[in-house]
């Protein structure tokens, strides 16, 4: 497995602000399965962690 990158959320709809995936929020995420998707593992500094990774398209996140 990829060890996680750290990203900046630029992107988000109701369904992912309800996962805690805000914009501006930085989080970690791996490649996934799908070239146009990765996987959030971590969001930095949330007060509660994340049950399991959430996909999300990779436009949704830029480098941080």
């Amino acid at each position: 497995m990829a060890a996680p990158k750290t990203y900046t959320v630029v992107e988000a709809d109701f369904y992912d602000q309800q996962e805690g995936l805000k914009v501006g929020a930085k989080v970690e995420a791996i490649p996934a399965g799908s070239a146009n998707q990765l996987l959030v593992t971590q969001i930095v500094g949330a007060d509660f962690p994340l049950e399991e990774p959430y996909a999300v398209f990779s436009r949704q996140l830029q480098a941080a």
